[in-house]
């Protein structure tokens, strides 16, 4: 392995992910490859401000970069002062005609660029990115993200709290149609795990998740919303101190999964095989429809003024609850 590093003289890696969470999340496990392959590889790791906060603790990589913006005379400014560091390899994973460009201005001596495909799990697909020059490395079946302890007792005193903890992440991109499930099922599942358990419900998000989340509030006192209050962090922390998080195909599902909380994954158009949840003990629902999952922005079968897709209609409370109940009676 020693001689075959030498012979093609890696020592200093450049890895780049601009966004977003879930696949920055995603990547971790190709560094973290690399890393037990060869302990003396020096990592850098090139993200945006807000995923940049879920690396920035890990110990398998030596900088951090934040990019703070994406026009080619900003590139072409922040590759020059990457050039310095006179990296070996460059690995891209977001392949466009700008970002190999990018690849190819940061001076590195080689390139390796990413090809998407839907027929692996995401993790596993970025971390096959550096099979042709690390041939033998091999693949962690778990991701993780490193959060100091001085955020875990931060949110331990927010919660303040010795009942189990579900959390309830709602939101979703708005451009992706088939991620968000409906609000009355929240409503009712809310319901029914209160009604029976006595444990607590966190609402977790983005401050544009803050007005849909908190119609729950008037359902019981033991539902807590955090959205928009917390940073991306401080949201890990969080995560990690649920009993199980339910949430849709978004960036908090997969950083619960590197933080060992098992999750419920609500999916509609994505496809489970290759963005399902990365963890032995999480499970993922889906529609039985011919047309799922489609990876559609947009449902073809959805009206205008409808907010939500069939394939998420169809995953009902009744569902839902009897994997709670699985998880929460064990």
């Amino acid at each position: 392995m020693i001689n075959f590093l030498r012979k093609i003289h890696i020592k200093k890696i450049l890895i780049f992910r601009f966004g977003a969470i879930g696949d920055v999340v995603h990547s971790t496990a190709l560094y973290r490859s690399l890393k037990k392959y060869n302990q003396n590889l020096s990592i850098h790791y090139l993200t945006g401000e807000v995923p940049s906060l879920l690396l920035e603790n890990d110990t398998d990589l030596d900088k951090v970069w934040i990019i703070e913006g994406k026009s080619y005379k900003y590139l072409a400014n922040l590759a020059k002062e990457l050039k310095k560091e006179k990296f070996d390899l460059c690995i891209n994973l977001q392949p466009s005609i700008r970002t190999r460009i990018f690849s190819f201005l940061t001076g590195s001596k080689r390139i390796l660029t990413y090809k998407k495909t839907f027929k692996i799990h995401a993790v596993n697909n970025f971390w096959m990115t550096a099979k042709p020059l690390f041939r033998d490395i091999l693949l962690d079946k778990e991701i993780k993200v490193f959060i100091p302890k001085e955020v875990k007792e931060k949110i331990s005193k927010i919660l303040s709290t010795e009942k189990r903890i579900i959390g309830f992440n709602m939101g979703a991109n708005s451009a992706r149609q088939g991620r968000k499930w409906p609000i009355e099922h929240w409503k009712e599942l809310a319901k029914r795990i209160i009604d029976k358990y006595d444990c607590e419900i966190v609402l977790t998000g983005s401050l544009e998740d803050k007005e849909i989340s908190e119609i729950l509030l008037d359902i019981s006192p033991k539902i807590k919303s955090f959205c928009g209050k917390l940073d991306i962090l401080e949201n890990a922390a969080l995560l990690s101190k649920c009993y199980i998080l339910i949430s849709g195909d978004t960036g908090p599902l997969h950083i619960a999964t590197a933080v060992k909380t098992p999750v419920i994954g609500l999916y509609g158009s994505m496809p489970v095989l290759r963005t399902g949840p990365y963890s032995e003990n999480s499970s993922a629902l889906c529609s039985d429809r011919n047309c799922v999952p489609c990876n559609r922005r947009k449902c073809k079968l959805t009206k205008k003024q409808e907010l939500y897709t069939p394939c998420m209609e169809d995953i009902t409370p009744d569902n839902v609850f009897s994997f709670v109940e699985k998880y929460l009676d064990n």
